[in-house]
């Protein structure tokens, strides 16, 4: 059999500098994947599409708004023709401000964290959310 050597040895890591900018996604992009994302919906038949995230899910939120919950769990409602609404708790809400393109945010505080206040949730049920005005 034949002899394996190993050796330890340092090595230096390039220098890869400081970045210049930080990279953007432009809301054009966005605004095209949601755009895609309803039709794909209205394609299939459905009438409303729901993307749900949270901390731990938040890949395809993401993508479609720029948009991530950092804290809560959250829900986009791209309906067909109006504005997208975005369903966030307590914490979220001001957060909402980061995706670039226009979104509807509705407080919907079941996403809120326990023991946060659940009194000011918009309108007096959630069941039909995209309706909010």
């Amino acid at each position: 059999m034949p002899e394996t050597r190993v050796e330890l040895a340092e090595i230096v890591l390039p220098e890869f500098g400081l970045p210049r900018e930080e990279p953007t996604i432009p809301a054009a992009t966005y605004e095209a994947r949601i755009a895609a994302a309803r039709q794909r919906a209205s394609a299939a038949g459905y009438d409303v599409l729901m993307v749900y995230a949270d901390r731990e899910h938040f890949a395809n939120l993401a993508y479609l708004t720029g948009f991530d919950p950092r804290f809560e769990e959250a829900l986009l409602i791209p309906t067909q023709d109006q504005t997208p609404r975005l369903l966030v708790g307590n914490e979220d809400m001001a957060y909402t401000a980061i995706s670039p393109i226009e979104l509807r945010p509705v407080l919907f505080q079941t996403f809120s964290l326990l023991s946060q206040p659940r009194s000011s949730s918009a309108g007096p049920s959630c069941t039909t959310p995209w309706a909010f005005d």
